[in-house]
């Protein structure tokens, strides 16, 4: 029933990407148990939140409700992934099957093996059309209908027009397996020469702003009960600016700012780390988490540890 609170558009979207990662379950089924695992893991840390405790909720309940999503997205990236990798040898061992003397649609399901995973199971859904009286051309058609893969989908049009116009299967599909592997040698290539970048990124976000988050929100700490405490001389106050108007930033709203500023900066750096690695900006969203946990174990770790060494200039 909680299904029905979502858009349609939204209902559909779920629908098509069960379909494309190969899930056994129902579009209203994942958005139910992803509503209700949100709301528990939510209230469940806001419980133990004591200030700002509605926002808390609301960002924790929105975050797992996006990962979840996101990780509907990254079981079809998966899925796509393990098929481009294997499309090559599929179509050549179509083409080895052509070239030995069996008919297309023969072959097509000959070069249907276990190791293929979900390739496999397309290869034999088209050859089974094929067989049934389609025509090669369409059944065909049926490969990319729940896998999606552009270069899957530009291998099948190919093939497919190759084979209206009289073309030599055998050399299309060989002339695909390699055109498919070029380009996959030169994303590999490419990746390796902006590794840099990716190292740079990871280190600014998950390591250097924790850190200089951690020792600002010391610092302003330190300055405030300072300031409480009276123990600056009024020459030495009225000299800084900071003192001259006063502080009246809480400490607990500093906590919430520097937690929130690095769930930003994390997030964003997953997503940059996605687009050099996989050239789209939802590849990061498996980065996402793993950066947020680090970068704030880093500033809770680093603020522990500013705070035990500098604990004997604080006022008593």
């Amino acid at each position: 029933m909680l299904h029905k609170f979502f858009p349609p558009r939204y209902r559909n979207w779920v629908r098509k990407m069960i379909e494309f990662s190969g899930m056994k379950t129902t579009p209203e089924k994942y958005i139910t148990n992803s509503l209700v695992m949100s709301l528990i893991i939510a209230g469940v840390i806001a419980f133990f939140v004591s200030a700002y405790m509605v926002y808390v909720f609301i960002g924790v309940f929105c975050g797992i409700f996006f990962l979840l999503n996101g990780w509907l997205i990254l079981a079809v990236d998966r899925r796509r992934n393990f098929v481009e990798n294997v499309l090559p040898d599929a179509l050549e061992l179509t083409a080895a099957n052509i070239r030995s003397g069996f008919i297309p649609s023969k072959a097509l399901l000959l070069s249907a093996r276990s190791e293929f995973g979900p390739l496999a199971e397309a290869i034999k859904r088209s050859g089974k059309e094929i067989m049934t009286g389609k025509s090669l051309a369409d059944g065909l058609q049926q490969i990319p209908r729940y896998i999606r893969s552009e270069i899957l989908e530009r291998a099948v049009k190919l093939i497919s027009e190759g084979s209206r116009s009289g073309g030599q299967l055998v050399a299309l599909l060989e002339e695909n397996a390699i055109d498919i592997r070029r380009k996959q040698a030169l994303k590999k290539e490419v990746k390796a020469n902006i590794i840099m970048y990716g190292i740079f990124i990871v280190f600014a976000g998950i390591l250097g702003a924790p850190v200089l988050y951690a020792l600002s929100l010391y610092l302003i700490t330190t300055l405030t009960m300072f300031s409480s405490a009276g123990n600056l001389p009024e020459s030495f106050s009225t000299n800084i600016p900071f003192f001259k108007f006063g502080i009246s930033v809480s400490p607990d709203f500093l906590l919430l700012f520097s937690v929130v500023s690095i769930i930003i900066t994390t997030f964003f750096s997953g997503i940059i780390i996605g687009l050099i690695d996989t050239g789209k900006e939802k590849g990061g969203i498996k980065y996402i988490p793993i950066f947020m946990i680090i970068a704030l174990l880093v500033f809770f770790g680093a603020r522990m540890v500013i705070s035990s060494m500098f604990a004997g200039f604080l006022p008593a």
